[in-house]
């Protein structure tokens, strides 16, 4: 007797596998039924998927397909859902994927089946039909296009011949009403003649616009018809005459005499004069003023041709919001020509108008395309273009300044007081950085080191005393600037702004006495602090203070109100205290040195000011680029870095401090080469 082993008896789901022959399932081969008796539950669904199967394999004629019980089983609730077969499918469940998918893949398979013939057929008509209707609809599509073209050309044929009628009517209505003004005119002559009238005269040459291009002095030209203000010989006539040219107090005063002397011509007395200023007005256009501002810079370029950058600055405007610049010397063409003259004619001749006079002439047609195509307003938020900025500069006024013809140029703010008893007193002075570019000033280093500082105050106390004479009392600041002339290499310092305010700078530096109890002395510019003295060492010091030496040490500040983040305004300010305090951001009171904040108000938070003092120039500026780093890193993240003027403040006091440091590297080779001189001489 032959008995079966245990794993014969017992089928695993792995040798459910059964073949298919043609599309069709042999249901009593003894695998299908071994696969049908174990699957007995779930049949239903089973057998509509295997006729999905058979089917399939009909129509692309797959001789013979070997089927994976497991896989057919783990298909199965997939097909419940969409009840429909790919033959993606199919290759999941069977066990030669590869062969059955290179059967699929070869051309015509699809038609060998059963009914492949009529599947062709049906195919061959479905394609050709559609390129009957692509063809149709390319031709429709084009005749569409053609269709708008005429469509909109119609159109606007249309648009133009009613314009062209409007025009004309419009051209005929004022034909018409100045045909019956005219006849009103001559109606009602010898009534106006003898009438109160205001005869209005606009001085034109009435040329077209390419030959007044050619012409010199055109404004000058057209203002050659002042006679027309004779007119008031008539007593009832009154005289507006339009000039082209600003007419200056003595011209107006000229003019006004000459027109008095017609009751003095008819008796032939000269005290018989009358004033007439009543009878004529002379006017300027305020546009004319554009043509004014090109003259006066066109002087102002040849008598400074070393300047390369002109400055605009109105007169009631603050922080560089009222800036605007032009490389102006970059872009004019006759700039060697111009260096030609001057150096033909010679320093003092090239003073005299009459040398001048070409060179003026090709400046000024140049210049008004050279501004207009390349002058920059500092502000762009404030002024977007430069035809915005002229406009305003014109309506308020300013002063057109020269920018120093240096590389390096160092900025400089004094702050001064002038007393109500009259004295004049400086008060802070302060290097500016420039974090957002070298017009607007983000800060300042304090006190000063880049002038000679008896040169700044007697320069400032000038400035003060010219104050004190226009009765200016209070606080004010002087704006300035210093560089190295490259023609002379020797330092110039030039004043540049004066505001009658009380500045940030000063208010930052009473903050710096009062943290430091120190003492500022303008006069030879250093900032001077006493050491502190613990309690237990007072009564010690009392005694040993005729053998100790100063205890007075110095100190430098760096100080700005422009900090800005908008990442600031996440946290709370005791939040931002306590992250700066657990990063060593802080002030100590016994060294007098450290960080303080300046926080202005508790809803937005994203502005605040910083003053950092400490022992030398180079380490303060270390230190507060240093400050800002650090507290930029810790409120800001990779993808949210913030609106801010942190990472552009720190660009700047690192070429600070590289300028600090090559000037600390000279200075100690000068002290360096003196000591070896010194060393070198023979002893008396």
């Amino acid at each position: 007797m032959k008995v079966a082993s245990p794993s014969r008896a017992l089928k695993s789901l792995w040798d459910y596998d059964f073949v298919i022959y043609n599309g069709i399932i042999d249901k009593t081969a003894p695998d299908f039924l071994a696969f049908q008796e174990h699957f007995n539950l779930s049949w239903g669904s089973i057998f509509s998927l295997l006729e999905h199967i058979e089917k399939f394999l009909r129509d692309y004629a797959i001789p013979e397909v070997k089927i994976k019980g497991n896989n057919l089983v783990a298909f199965l609730p997939e097909f419940e859902l969409k009840n429909k077969l790919t033959r993606y499918d199919l290759l999941s469940v069977s066990e030669n994927p590869a062969l059955i998918q290179m059967m699929l893949n070869l051309p015509g398979q699809k038609y060998k089946g059963p009914c492949g013939k009529l599947k062709a057929a049906s195919k061959i008509q479905a394609t050709w039909r559609c390129y009957k209707a692509r063809k149709f609809f390319l031709a429709f599509r084009q005749q569409k296009w053609a269709s708008g073209v005429i469509a909109i050309a119609w159109l606007l044929h249309c648009h133009r011949t009613r314009l062209k009628n409007i025009l004309k009517e419009s051209r005929e209505r004022h034909l018409q009403n100045f045909r019956i003004r005219a006849k009103h005119l001559a109606a009602n002559w010898k009534r106006i003649r003898t009438s109160r009238r205001t005869i209005i005269h606009i001085p034109s040459l009435g040329y077209s616009q390419p030959v007044r291009q050619n012409i010199a002095d055109f404004n000058t030209k057209q203002n050659m018809q002042l006679g027309r203000l004779c007119d008031i010989l008539d007593a009832n006539v009154s005289v507006i005459y339009i000039c082209s040219h600003q007419m200056n107090d003595e011209l107006l005063l000229y003019y006004t005499k000459i027109l008095s002397l017609q009751a003095a011509v008819k008796s032939g007395n000269l005290e018989d004069r009358s004033d007439l200023q009543d009878r004529f007005k002379i006017i300027t256009p305020e546009a004319i003023n554009i043509f004014t501002m090109i003259e006066q810079l066109s002087q102002l370029v040849i008598d400074h041709l070393e300047i390369h950058r002109w400055l605009f600055k109105m007169d009631y405007e603050f922080g560089g919001n009222g800036t605007a610049f032009c490389d102006i010397l970059s872009h004019l063409k006759c700039h060697k020509w111009v260096l030609k003259e001057s150096s033909r004619y010679g320093h003092e001749d090239w003073k005299k108008k009459w040398a001048q006079e070409p060179a003026l002439l090709k400046i000024s047609e140049e210049l008004a395309g050279i501004v207009a195509q390349h002058a920059q307003p500092v502000s762009e938020k404030r002024f977007p273009t430069w035809r915005k900025f002229l406009h305003t500069f014109l309506s308020q006024g300013g002063v057109v300044e020269a920018y120093p013809p240096a590389e390096s140029v160092t900025n400089l703010t004094v702050d001064m007081l002038i007393e109500p008893n009259g004295d004049i007193r400086v008060l802070s002075m302060g290097d500016q950085f420039h974090a957002e570019g070298p017009f607007i000033s983000s800060g300042t280093t304090m006190p000063q080191t880049s002038v000679d500082p008896h040169v700044l105050s007697s320069l400032c106390l000038q400035i003060g005393n010219a104050c004190k004479m226009r009765n200016v009392v209070g606080y004010f600041s002087i704006d300035l600037v210093t560089f190295i002339d490259p023609s002379t290499m020797e330092q110039q310092v030039w004043a540049t702004g004066l505001d009658v305010s009380y500045s940030d700078q000063l208010a930052l530096t009473q903050l710096t006495l009062y943290l430091t109890n120190g003492h500022l002395d303008c006069s030879v510019s250093t900032l001077k602090v006493p050491r502190f003295v613990p309690k237990k060492e007072e009564k010690m010091s009392c005694l040993k203070t005729l053998s100790m030496p100063s205890q007075a040490t110095c100190r430098y500040a760096v100080m700005t109100t422009q900090l800005r983040h908008s990442n600031l305004s996440l946290l709370f300010h005791y939040v931002f205290l306590q992250m700066c305090k657990a990063h060593g951001i802080g002030y100590d009171i016994q060294d007098r040195q450290g960080t303080i904040f300046i926080l202005y108000e508790h809803l937005k938070r994203d502005r605040l000011g910083m003053l950092t003092i400490g022992e030398d120039l180079q380490g303060v500026l270390m230190t507060f680029a240093r400050n800002l780093f650090i507290i930029h890193q810790e409120i800001s993240a990779p993808n949210m870095q913030g609106e801010t003027n942190f990472k552009t403040t720190i660009n700047d006091i690192e070429v600070i401090l590289g300028v600090t440091e090559e000037n600390k590297m000279r200075f100690e080779e000068e002290l360096q080469s003196k000591d070896n001189k010194n060393l070198s001489k023979p002893d008396k």
